[in-house]
């Protein structure tokens, strides 16, 4: 059995015909690290799970953008799972206590994530069962084209209801949330007045249902579904309820955008290696005082020179705040290779620092920030280098924290 004691969720603030949209610098990691920072925003966990069918890198990993946006130590155990809604469930059900256990959709399908925090207290989901099947109704191989042999029908009665009976639950099970397929897919078997849904095939619906249950008090079944996979899990509410963070602010239309054709600029992988931990871990190098060179942070790090003309290189990095001022800001509208235009650019003071930055603006139409606005500084992808995805730090003005708009 396994206790949540948190939960959070994130949604990107755009939509497109009426549904929610990524933006152009946004993808499953920067996702996972915002859902990841709103479940534990104190930095407690231990062990780190992401469950995705859409990893930005297949080669190599994504553990450590990961492991650096969430602030935590690099020696952080990281496993990362390949897997829709089941695998989600399958997971947490199994964890230890301090796991974050984060799931992400970037897909045709769905876009967002969510994740819990495991720990003593708060919800208890426990395995109820599970059936593992095949149905590739959906398909997508190593070119990443998706095939589609949709059939609603085989669907319900093979690809759900058959697997339903191989469970084994016995009389009429109260259900709690159903992630994957319809609620009516499940037929009279089951009682499902006071459950919640959501059809999609998004791995983060499991852990956003969790939440929809634990905030209504529905206690029972949680059912995960994947074409003709199901797993089950038995959840109950007692005690401490689990503390939900919702990062979903109201949606607004993607605004458009246009990149000029040329060769952007190419990746630089020593160039990378030097500025990762500084840039990703958003740290600020200290040197210890002597004469010509103070303690004031320096962002990004650098080598710094004593009044006797001594190089210092030794200092101590530790993290900068993650929100600020605009302190001043200008919008390019000149479209250039690889940077979706038009675009903002802001000079941020961060709160109780004497650093300002110069970020992209992100989450609002470019041009929309205001001299003195306050915001969040978050984890975005900055571009795509030679077909691997560089990864930084951008300011979302209105933005205050995980789950709050100014």
């Amino acid at each position: 059995m396994t206790q949540v004691v948190s939960i959070g969720t994130y949604l990107p603030p755009w939509t497109v015909g009426g549904r929610r949209a990524k933006g152009p610098d946004e993808d499953a990691l920067t996702m996972a690290v915002a859902a990841g920072r709103a479940a534990d925003p104190d930095v407690t966990a231990q062990r780190v799970v992401l469950v995705s069918r859409d990893f930005p890198l297949l080669e190599g990993g994504n553990g450590a953008v990961l492991l650096a946006g969430l602030s935590l130590p690099a020696d952080t155990p990281v496993a990362e799972v390949l897997g829709g809604a089941p695998a989600v469930v399958d997971q947490v059900v199994n964890a230890a206590e301090a796991t974050l256990v984060i799931a992400a959709d970037d897909n045709d399908v769905a876009v967002g994530a969510a994740a819990v925090l495991t720990g003593a207290g708060g919800a208890a989901l426990a395995p109820a069962a599970r059936q593992t099947r095949s149905l590739p109704l959906i398909a997508r191989g190593g070119d990443g084209l998706r095939h589609a042999y949709v059939d609603p029908r085989l669907q319900r009665e093979v690809g759900v209801r058959s697997t339903l009976s191989r469970l084994g639950l016995t009389g009429t099970p109260t259900v709690a949330a159903v992630a994957g397929v319809p609620l009516a897919h499940l037929g009279g078997d089951f009682d499902t007045s006071a459950a919640v849904g959501d059809s999609t095939a998004s791995a983060a619906a499991a852990i956003r249902l969790l939440a929809d249950a634990v905030e209504a008090g529905s206690a029972g079944l949680l059912l995960a579904v994947e074409q003709s996979s199901i797993s089950a899990a038995e959840l109950t509410i007692e005690g401490q309820t689990p503390k939900i963070v919702r990062d979903e602010f109201p949606a607004r239309e993607l605004p458009k955008t246009r990149t000029a054709d040329g060769i952007g600029i190419p990746i630089s992988m020593p160039a990378y290696s030097r500025a990762f931990e500084p840039k990703i871990r958003w740290e600020a190098a200290i040197f210890d005082e002597t004469p010509g060179i103070d303690s004031a942070p320096q962002f990004p790090p650098r080598m710094r020179v004593d009044n006797a003309g001594k190089l210092a290189r030794e200092y101590r990095l530790e993290p900068l705040p993650r929100t600020g001022t605009v302190y001043t800001h200008t919008t390019v509208r000149i479209p250039v290779p690889d940077l979706p235009s038009p675009y903002s650019l802001a000079v941020v003071q961060l709160d109780d620092s004497p650093v300002r930055v110069l970020l992209k603006v992100t989450g609002v139409p470019a041009g929309e920030a205001t001299i003195g606005q306050g915001g969040s500084v978050v984890l975005r992808k900055i571009a795509n280098r030679s077909g691997v995805p560089d990864y930084g730090y951008a300011f979302w003005p209105g933005r205050t924290r995980e789950g709050a708009i100014a």
